[in-house]
């Protein structure tokens, strides 16, 4: 009778009759018990020129691929470069350590493994056939401390490789942001909102005011005043910016009447031109197409992609750069059902208009194609023909009730106007320079304004 082996951890197993009985056990079963759960060794050949090391094994001795720490050194420096660990194809977990001074792949012979750096240890599981990590999943977990050296993403493979404290460095798609990186970047350039009162202190009307009356500028009648110019700050991270507007002040009209009466006011909302050139926003994929009867005005066409971030309130459309056909766009919305972005301009006229075939180039210019330093009137808020020809934005009016002896009820009252977006003209990025008009009874040709502060709020929407 003589003793056999198991075939994982060559643990001794006396045959019946055996003698010696006492030893057997102690020494080949044991012993190498306690190697295969507590036990370690240190790896420190490497075959010359290789770079390679070969587990031992050992029926019912102690070896190498019995122990269950590996601490893998190289105090000979026999390594001269990155080492592979072969260990035996049966399964067994490991605990690895590894101080060499290189990364040492641990595999089978025929498997690929995993690769561990050097100063880095790891547990890693021989599958019978591969040599994998012991974990992939954990239910739950805490860590106080996290270190990744490569933390590559499943479904692009991308690695991030560091950890960057600093959001404009370079390469930061592959990087881990800092709290403070990202709070960081977000006040550089985070969107914000900017505001401000702009009081006519420097108006002839205002020189008459008296006590805590507030300054003002009265327009009468057909009368046209710049009631406030202003600048909304951009830089070359803008993208767009909106704007609301809201005006304060008295909505009247001259003389008595005998009945309640409308009075009505435009207001220009301009901004001043840095470019006359338009921009490209790609071809024209659906053609003109008439809205409305066969002398309306409208067309509709469509290009490709979201175009809406480069047309504004203020924006003509033309099918040359230089604008010599321009068009009001009166609407731009997109629909990323079809990835395209359908367009509305007034042609002006009832006849052909700018795009009545396919493939043409759109250009769109936010300051109409008009020279720099040309005021540019946004475009009117609700179309409407008999006072677009007076270059308007919005309209102010109501019904101004009477007293007894036919004169105005007036209070004070504040007009909140719709938002406007502008975006960065072909002058390229920067501050706009704003102005507001008020052009008094239009319509009514009754109108009379007392104008007394005007509220601009900003938002700046910004890229990175």
């Amino acid at each position: 009778m003589s003793t056999s082996y198991t075939s994982i951890l060559k643990l001794g197993k006396p045959a019946s009759g055996d003698t010696n009985w006492g030893t057997t056990i102690n020494s080949q079963l044991t012993d190498m018990l306690e190697e295969a759960i507590a036990g370690k060794k240190t790896v420190n050949t490497w075959a010359d020129g290789s770079n390679n090391h070969n587990l031992t094994e050992g029926n019912g001795t102690t070896s190498e691929a019995r122990a269950a720490i590996l601490l893998l050194t190289d105090t000979g420096t026999a390594l001269s470069g990155a080492g592979t660990l072969t260990v035996p194809a049966s399964s067994k977990l490991y605990a690895i350590i590894n101080t060499s001074g290189q990364t040492i792949t641990v595999k089978t012979a025929s498997g690929t493994g995993i690769a561990v750096p050097t100063a880095q240890q790891i547990n890693l599981m021989c599958d019978g056939t591969n040599v994998v990590e012991q974990n992939n999943y954990i239910a739950a977990m805490q860590a106080a401390v996290a270190k990744i050296d490569s933390l590559r993403l499943a479904s692009s493979g991308a690695t991030v490789d560091s950890i960057i404290t600093d959001c404009f460095g370079s390469n930061t798609d592959t990087k881990i942001a800092t709290n403070k990186a990202v709070r960081t970047l977000v006040d550089a350039i985070g969107n914000f909102k900017r505001s401000e009162r702009i009081y006519p202190w420097g108006s002839s009307d205002s020189s008459g005011i008296s006590g805590s009356a507030p300054p003002f500028i009265s327009i009468a009648n057909d009368e046209t005043e710049t009631v406030a110019t202003f600048d909304l700050y951009g830089n070359s991270r803008t993208v767009f910016q909106e704007l609301n507007l809201a005006i304060t002040g008295t909505l009247s009209f001259n003389g008595t009447k005998t009945v309640p009466t409308l009075a009505d006011v435009i207001v220009r909302v301009q901004r001043k031109s840095t470019g006359a050139t338009g921009t490209s926003i790609g071809a024209v994929t659906d053609a003109d197409a008439k809205q409305g009867s066969g002398s309306a005005y409208w067309y509709l066409i469509k290009v490709a992609g979201d175009q809406t971030g480069k047309i504004d309130s203020f924006s003509w459309l033309d099918d040359a750069a230089n604008g010599a056909s321009k068009k009001k766009i009166q609407s731009a919305t997109y629909d990323d059902g079809t990835n395209k972005t359908t367009i509305v301009y007034d042609n002006n006229n009832s006849s052909t208009g700018l795009f009545s075939s396919t493939g043409g180039t759109v250009y769109v210019s936010s300051s109409a194609f008009e020279s720099a330093g040309t005021w540019v009137t946004a475009v009117p808020n609700v179309p409407d023909n008999s006072t677009e020809s007076l270059n308007e934005t919005f309209t102010m009016s109501k019904i101004i009730p009477i007293d007894g002896s036919g004169n105005a009820v007036i209070t004070q009252e504040t007009f909140n106007l719709p938002t406007l977006k502008l975006v960065p003209d072909s002058g390229g990025a920067g501050n706009i320079e704003m102005r507001v008009q008020i052009l008094c009874g239009p319509v009514s040709n009754v109108g009379a304004f007392t104008f007394n502060v005007l509220q601009v709020d900003q938002i700046n929407i910004t890229r990175s």
